[in-house]
């Protein structure tokens, strides 16, 4: 508890929590990058489970989806970084949470299986006739996708600590 008073102690935490155009650009870039990033996957998942209807699919190949994963991995990059600031503005409130440690195991998790499709889909499979392997990973993908949005917003209101810095 210490070392999150003393890193809320400084300069740009200080910043970060105290400047209203600092903290609500990170929050803003954060939230349009997890839109952007869920978005896509939340897309491809449901292709994957077919969810949409085959005949809107006919002209839609898996190529064609994975133009989309350039985008995804510079939104993850927002998500990252914005995510830091936030972060360093309240760290205390995040760290101690574990709510926190659920939306990041899930948000990595689901990343990992975004980077499995991405490459399944790049060596040419059937999107029209995915294997049941990749149905049930697309099915867990949209699990973990709920989860880390849930409990992101879930984080602003589950914390017991906000500043660590006020015990010392």
């Amino acid at each position: 508890m210490e070392t999150l008073a003393r890193l809320e102690e400084t300069g740009l935490s200080i910043w970060m929590r105290e400047s209203g155009a600092a903290f609500f650009t990170s929050l803003t870039l954060h939230s349009l990058g997890m839109a952007f990033v869920v978005g896509i996957n939340i897309a491809i998942g449901l292709i994957l489970i077919g969810a949409i209807p085959n005949k809107a699919l006919t002209n839609v190949s898996a190529a064609a989806l994975s133009r989309f994963y350039p985008i995804q991995w510079y939104c993850a990059a927002v998500i990252l970084f914005s995510g830091i600031a936030l972060l360093l503005a309240y760290p205390a409130k995040a760290l101690t949470n574990p709510v926190f440690y659920v939306k990041f195991a899930a948000l990595v998790t689901a990343l990992l299986i975004s980077r499995y499709f991405q490459k399944t889909l790049s060596s040419g499979v059937s999107i029209l006739e995915p294997n049941r392997h990749l149905k049930s990973l697309a099915y867990l993908s949209l699990v973990l996708w709920v989860v880390t949005i849930t409990a992101g917003r879930f984080l602003a209101y589950t914390n017991s600590v906000l500043l660590a810095s006020r015990f010392y």
